[in-house]
C-alpha cells in the first residue's frame, strides 16, 4: 500500500514538472471557479427568497408595520425608499391576513371596497363622501400605475345641484404627483392624466383638472385650446398633400411619355376654408301650378218655349313654383390652379471633324401642345377657375452633355469592396493564428506511464554500459582521401585571402579556356 502511494505520488510530481506556468495558472484558475461556483449555488439555494408584503406605503403605516415584524420576529428588508417591505415568501399570506385583523395599513390608498362593509343607519351625506372617497382612491391607483409616477393623491369636488342652471358650479379636481427621478413627466402624460380624471367623474371638463408635482410645479396646461392656430396647421397640411398628390400624378403621366427624369411639375392649389351655410329659394315664373279653382253656373228661365240661358263663372288660382335648397359648401375645396412644368428635350448623335457629338434638340410645338393638354387632364384643369398652366421645353443640365452625368470608372472606384474583402481576408489570418496559439499553449506531449517508471537496477546498468563504450577518434575514421581533399581545400582558402587579384585571374584563365 505504501509503495503504490509512492510511485501515485512520484508520477503526480513528474505530471507537475512537465507542465509550463500558464498551464498551471489555467488548471488554478479553472478549480478557484468551479469551486466559487459550487459554493455560491449552496448559498443562493439555502437563502431565503423574500417576496413584497406591502408597497408604497406612508412612512406612519410602515412604521408600525416594521415594529410588528419586529415583536414576531419575523426578518424583512425595505425598498423603494423605505415604502415596499420584503418579508420570506412562505410569511407573506400569514402576515397580511394578521395585519389585516389588526387594521393595518390603516392610511393606504382605499377604494370601492369602502362599500363593503354594510353600515345601516348611514345618511346619504355619509354615503356621498364615501363615494367620492373611494373615486378618488381608484383614481389615484391608476394614476399609479404609470411608470413616471411613484404617488397619487386626487381631490374631487363636486358642487350641490342649484335650482337654475346659470347657478351652477362646474366640478373641478386636482391632484399631486409624486415623480420618479428617472422618469420625468410629459406634457403627453400630463394631458393623459387630465383626460383620465375628466372621463371618470360626470360633468367635469378637462380643463377643470389641475396637475401639480410634490415640488408645487404646475404641469398641467392652463392656456386655452387656440382653434384658429390648430385650424392654420390642419389646413397647410391639407393644402401641401392635395400639392403634392397632383404634382405626382401630372410628372407620372408625363415622364410615361418624354422618359424618367426628363421632367419637372410643381402645383400651387388655391384652397377655400370658408365655412359657408347657403338656403335658396327659388321661383318658377314660366310653369306655374294651379292652386285651386272654382267654377259656378246661373241658369235663367224665360217661359216655357225658350230654353234656359246658362251663365258660368269659372275662378283659377295659380301659386308659383318654389323650391328651397338648404347647401353647406365642403371645406377646403380647390378656388385656383397654378401649375408649371418643365419638360427636357431630346438628343441626336451627329460626327463633326471625325467625332461623334451628342446635340440637344428641342420639342416641336405640336408635341409641347399634347404635353401641355395631358397636364391639364392629369390636374384637373378648370377655366371657370381661371387656372393657369404652363409647360415649358429646356435643357436639363448645365452643358448637355449626357457623359458628364455618369462618373468614370477609376482603378479605386470600387474601393468600399476592395476594402471589405481585404477586412475578411484579415480576420480569417488573424483567427488561425490565434486558434494555432491556442492549440500551442494548451498541447502537451503524451505522458505514458513506461517514459517515467523506471528501475533502479536498469538505471544503474546504463552508466556501466556508457563507461564501456569507447567511441573512436574522428581522424580515425576519416580516409586518406578525404584528407586530402581538406588539405588541399585549406590551401585553397588560404592562397584566396593572401593573393585575391591573382586568384581571380587564374580563375579567369580557367573559365576562358573551357
Amino acid at each position: 500500500m505504501a509503495e503504490s502511494y509512492k510511485q501515485l505520488q512520484r508520477q503526480t510530481n513528474d505530471f507537475v514538472s512537465k507542465l509550463t506556468f500558464q498551464q498551471k495558472a489555467t488548471i488554478v484558475g479553472i478549480t478557484v471557479l468551479a469551486l466559487a461556483g459550487v459554493i455560491m449555488l449552496v448559498t443562493m439555494l439555502n437563502k431565503s427568497t423574500y417576496g413584497v408584503l406591502y408597497s408604497n406605503l406612508d412612512p406612519q403605516d410602515a412604521s408600525r408595520v416594521v415594529e410588528r415584524l419586529r415583536d414576531q420576529g419575523i426578518p424583512y428588508n425595505l425598498d423603494g425608499n423605505g415604502r415596499t417591505i420584503l418579508v420570506p415568501e412562505n410569511h407573506i399570506y400569514d402576515l397580511r391576513l394578521t395585519f389585516a385583523g389588526e387594521g393595518l395599513p390603516q392610511s393606504s390608498i382605499i377604494g370601492y371596497e369602502i362599500f363593503d362593509r354594510t353600515n345601516l343607519g348611514v345618511s346619504d351625506f355619509v354615503q356621498k363622501v364615501h363615494y367620492r372617497r373611494a373615486l378618488e382612491g381608484e383614481l389615484s391607483r391608476t394614476i399609479i400605475q404609470l411608470e413616471e409616477v411613484e404617488a397619487a393623491r386626487v381631490h374631487i369636488v363636486v358642487p350641490e345641484r342649484a335650482l337654475f342652471r346659470e347657478d351652477e358650479k362646474p366640478a373641478t379636481a386636482s391632484v399631486v404627483l409624486k415623480l420618479s427621478r428617472n422618469h420625468p413627466l410629459d406634457q403627453g402624460t400630463s394631458k393623459a392624466i387630465t383626460h383620465l380624471v375628466a372621463s371618470s367623474i360626470s360633468g367635469l371638463d378637462a380643463e377643470k383638472v389641475t396637475i401639480v408635482d410634490s415640488r408645487g410645479n404646475l404641469l398641467s396646461s392652463t392656456e386655452k385650446k387656440n382653434t384658429l392656430a390648430e385650424m392654420t396647421s390642419s389646413q397647410y397640411e391639407m393644402q401641401q398633400s392635395i400639392e403634392s398628390y397632383l404634382s405626382k400624378k401630372a410628372q407620372s403621366i408625363l415622364e410615361g411619355v418624354v422618359g424618367r427624369g426628363n421632367a419637372m411639375v410643381q402645383v400651387n392649389a388655391d384652397l377655400d376654408f370658408r365655412q359657408v351655410e347657403r338656403t335658396l329659394e327659388m321661383f318658377d315664373a314660366d310653369n306655374p301650378s294651379i292652386r285651386s279653382e272654382q267654377i259656378s253656373e246661373e241658369r235663367n228661365v224665360v217661359n216655357g218655349n225658350v230654353p234656359p240661358s246658362t251663365l258660368s263663372n269659372n275662378i283659377t288660382n295659380y301659386e308659383l313654383n318654389r323650391t328651397i335648397e338648404h347647401i353647406v359648401e365642403n371645406v377646403g375645396h380647390i378656388q385656383r390652379l397654378s401649375v408649371a412644368a418643365i419638360v427636357n428635350g431630346t438628343r441626336r448623335t451627329i460626327e463633326q471633324d471625325g467625332e461623334q457629338i451628342a446635340e440637344y434638340v428641342p420639342r416641336t410645338d405640336e408635341e409641347m401642345q399634347h404635353l401641355t393638354d395631358i397636364v391639364a387632364r392629369a390636374v384637373g384643369y378648370n377655366t371657370e377657375r381661371n387656372d393657369e398652366i404652363s409647360v415649358v421645353n429646356l435643357p436639363f443640365g448645365t452643358d448637355g452633355q449626357e457623359h458628364d452625368l455618369i462618373y468614370p470608372d477609376t482603378p479605386f472606384g470600387n474601393w468600399d469592396k476592395i476594402l471589405e474583402i481585404v477586412l475578411i481576408v484579415l480576420a480569417m489570418v488573424g483567427a488561425i493564428i490565434v486558434v494555432r496559439s491556442l492549440l500551442n499553449k494548451f498541447t502537451t506531449p503524451a505522458i505514458h506511464e513506461q517514459d517515467y517508471v523506471v528501475d533502479d537496477e536498469a538505471i544503474q546498468e546504463l552508466v556501466e554500459k556508457k563507461k564501456r563504450i569507447k567511441l573512436p577518434q574522428p581522424e580515425e575514421e576519416l580516409s586518406e582521401e578525404v584528407l586530402m581533399r581538406g588539405e588541399k581545400k585549406k590551401k585553397i582558402d588560404e592562397y584566396l585571402k593572401q593573393k585575391p587579384d591573382e586568384a581571380a585571374r587564374l580563375l579567369k584563365a580557367w573559365l576562358s579556356d573551357d
